[in-house]
């Protein structure tokens, strides 16, 4: 009698303790839903605000982000809408998502800065931007407009991504220079960059120095002597800058006569 006495009330606190785990589970799926519920009526996006666009529209980034008033801010992926913009606006070089609570979305993008013609192979240009995106094809009466890339052709490229060449020495000299160039501030008087024979590498700043820069070795360095030689010349000089033995610490410049 007794081991069935003690059989019983096992029994019973086993029961105690199934219906105590059954309660905790049934809380904490009312708190659980309590918090989707209350996420899903609190957290509505009311405004969206874009900055630093100039070349697109604020609307035709809104429509590339996908996002909408009234969707959910909690749950808006940041990857996959910075993604989707980049993807349909090949200017924006990037892009970054802010969630400001409790209704706020800020997209932040920065667009290129400055763009550079060159041919392909069958007779029509493309502008590029820095880094060797491909950015758009325009009519060839346009190309005196841009800066441009002199001495090699791309093949036709799509719009969005990396461009290639057959001639890819030669490009990829180009893109050296636009990289080191990139933040100097100078980018955007560059009128052209000419690497035909890429150890010879000629650059024209708007119309009023050609700077030779010899081959691609030690680029950063002659790029940094450059801004510095600008820095130091008077707006009303023009001429040659010799940049072809600036490891050696030489450059030179030759007034226009």
């Amino acid at each position: 009698m007794k081991v069935q006495q003690q059989k019983g009330r096992s029994g019973e606190h086993s029961d105690y303790n199934t219906g105590r785990t059954a309660g905790k589970l049934i809380i904490m799926a009312a708190v659980v839903a309590a918090v989707i519920f209350g996420v899903a009526i609190f957290f509505k996006i009311s405004i969206i605000e874009v900055q630093g666009n100039s070349i697109y529209s604020t609307e035709r980034i809104l429509e590339a982000s996908g996002l909408e008033v009234g969707d959910n801010l909690l749950t808006v992926n940041k990857a996959t809408t910075a993604g989707s913009i980049k993807a349909a606006l090949p200017y924006v070089e990037s892009v970054s998502i802010a969630r400001s609570l409790p209704d706020t979305v800020v997209i932040q993008v920065r667009e290129s800065e400055a763009c550079f013609a060159v041919p392909t192979g069958i007779n029509t240009v493309w502008l590029i931007n820095a880094s060797g995106k491909a950015l758009e094809r325009i009519d060839n009466s346009e190309t005196e407009s841009y800066a441009q890339i002199l001495g090699v052709t791309i093949d036709s490229p799509t719009m969005g991504e990396q461009v290639t060449s057959q001639s890819q020495d030669q490009l990829d000299a180009a893109l050296m220079v636009l990289k080191e160039l990139d933040g100097t501030g100078i980018l955007e008087n560059v009128a052209s960059v000419n690497v035909e024979k890429e150890y010879d590498i000629v650059l024209w700043y708007a119309d009023r120095y050609e700077v030779k820069l010899g081959g691609t070795e030690n680029m950063p360095y002659k790029i940094q002597y450059l801004v510095s030689i600008l820095d130091q010349l008077s707006e009303f000089q023009a001429g040659v800058i010799d940049l072809t033995e600036a490891s050696t610490g030489k450059a030179r410049f030759q007034p226009r006569a």
